[in-house]
């Protein structure tokens, strides 16, 4: 290798993977994206096939080496993911079954038989999180169900990044918090829980190994290096789950700081001192996980699941017309509590506090002035109020005041009066990354451990050169409004949930417990 080396970072995100090439100090020097291949099988449902996914990373790379001077330079590369999507392999290490989308709503119907299976306090107690139906030990289940003789034969299950970085050239492994998002790790010792394998009645054998993310798993394959330009000299590391690996990029790693990772789903990261294990996070909602690198960095994730999503959805229903850019400064003229409408975002899924699977949207205060920039400035502020609840109900939970600093990350934040309108609500300037593939810039510092240019973490982010801007509150919003609205937003969430179900009753025939 010729010249100063370069590093690679993959973000297998929910709408898009995307790869772009870094110097060692976080410059941008190229990027390349293609669409994750998500079909419909059937309405609201979504699957992709996993070596379709393969074929769109590596388009992606060898649309980005075409694009740098002398691709030779790249000394190392890893992948991030979304966390709960999965690939069961065979004997040979092919794919057995389409991989279910982390959103694919079809393991709700088994959440109450994974339940009697695990107990939600164990899950809780042990792996530190909640029985959502999202967690890999859901789609195992739904696996076992609906696809028996695809997981009969299966001998290994991979998350996302896992998959992507095994075909890349690297070895069948994964980290620890990727296996967070499974509901089978034990988040005390850092290893596969053997007392959650037993009850879900899973095979050791079938997860891999937990290894610590920038851990050197191999070098470029010859077929990919042949397919990309890029040499097969090129190190391949371990990377980890989107969220975890964008806080270790940004520095988010005391708890004094939270990461907002502002994508189709928005995150909400907050560093522990040492994880809690007596159950009362996840008894309403809220999961934790753990990241390691050179020394473990315990946290609690939670998030929005429908937040670009329902900003992207508002946008098409209203004024498929307009730009953005145009529909976000109309939203800017309507004064802020949007004249009285209020919306509760869960498009798919409900946000935490509370442990409610079935969540719906919410529009409430529909008058006859409501227009598309009202309805879309609603839903701004939706999104907007939906992640600050979640931070003071979480913080009242673990007893302690907000963080000092909020860092923000992701292709949301391009949407400066959302970012005005979280930063009115936190109370204080929102620091958001001027580059805002933060993702693929941790993906890339892991590629670079990987390689020898860094022994670890520390050393990796000294040089790192990642600018943010602090967007200060809304102007022209007073905080008491500011408050007052996130009250009544924190009542309306709450109060909608009896409502959904019994409307869910309805849509299936059922009656309710004390119903006539």
């Amino acid at each position: 290798m010729t010249g100063d080396p370069l590093l690679v970072g993959i973000d297998a995100g929910t709408s898009r993977v995307r790869a772009l090439a870094f110097t060692p100090a976080g410059r941008v020097l190229a990027e390349a994206s293609r669409p994750t291949p998500w079909y419909a099988p059937a309405p609201g449902l979504a699957e992709l096939d996993a070596e379709e996914l393969v074929a769109a990373t590596v388009a992606a790379l060898a649309e980005l080496a075409a694009r740098l001077e002398r691709p030779e330079r790249v000394a190392g590369l890893a992948v991030a993911s979304v966390g709960e999507a999965g690939v069961l392999l065979d004997e040979r290490d092919r794919p057995l079954a389409p991989v279910l989308a982390w959103y694919d709503p079809r393991p709700v119907a088994l959440r109450e038989e994974v339940v009697a299976r695990l107990s939600a306090d164990r899950l809780g107690r042990i792996a530190g999180v909640t029985a959502d139906p999202i967690l890999g030990v859901s789609k195992l289940a739904w696996h076992a169900r609906h696809t028996p003789e695809a997981f009969a034969a299966a001998r290994r299950w991979l998350h996302l990044a896992d998959w992507l970085a095994f075909r890349l050239g690297g070895a069948p492994a994964t980290d620890s918090s990727l296996a967070s998002r499974t509901g089978l790790f034990d988040l005390a010792h850092g290893c596969w829980s053997a007392e959650l394998l037993e009850a879900a009645g899973i095979r050791s054998g079938l997860l891999p190994e937990i290894l610590p993310s920038g851990t050197r798993i191999g070098t470029l394959a010859p077929d990919v290096a042949a397919a990309t330009g890029l040499p097969t000299s090129c190190a391949i590391g371990v990377g980890g789950y989107d969220h975890a690996i964008g806080m270790l990029a940004t520095g988010v790693v005391e708890p004094t700081t939270v990461l907002d990772s502002m994508g189709t789903a928005e995150g909400l990261a907050l560093p522990l001192e040492a994880p809690i294990l007596d159950g009362r996070l996840a008894a309403v909602g809220f999961n934790q996980g753990l990241v390691r690198v050179d020394r473990p960095i315990p946290y609690v994730l939670t998030g929005l699941a429908t937040s670009a999503a329902a900003i992207d959805w508002c946008h098409g229903l209203v004024a498929p017309e307009l730009a953005r850019e145009a529909l976000v400064e109309a939203a800017r003229a309507v004064p802020p509590g949007a004249r009285g409408l209020l919306f509760v975002p869960h498009l798919r899924f409900a946000s935490p506090p509370g442990d409610d699977p079935g969540g719906h949207g919410t529009l409430l205060g529909i008058t006859p002035e409501c227009d598309a920039a009202c309805l879309f400035r609603a839903v701004l502020e939706g999104v907007a109020l939906d992640w600050q609840h979640m931070l003071e109900r979480l913080c009242e939970l673990l007893g302690r005041s907000l963080p000092e600093r909020c860092r923000a990350i992701g292709g949301s934040t391009k949407n400066r009066l959302l970012l005005e309108i979280k930063a009115a609500l936190f109370g204080r300037p929102i620091a958001v990354a001027e580059m805002p593939e933060a993702v693929a810039a941790g993906a890339a510092l892991m590629g670079g451990i990987a390689a020898g240019l860094w022994p670890g973490l520390e050393a990796a982010r000294a040089g790192l050169e990642l600018a943010f801007e602090e967007v200060p509150p809304l102007a022209g919003w007073p905080s008491a409004e500011a408050r007052a609205l996130l009250a009544a937003y924190g009542a309306a969430s709450a109060g909608i949930r009896a409502l959904h179900r019994r409307l869910a009753a309805v849509r299936e025939g059922r009656r309710l417990a004390n119903e006539p």
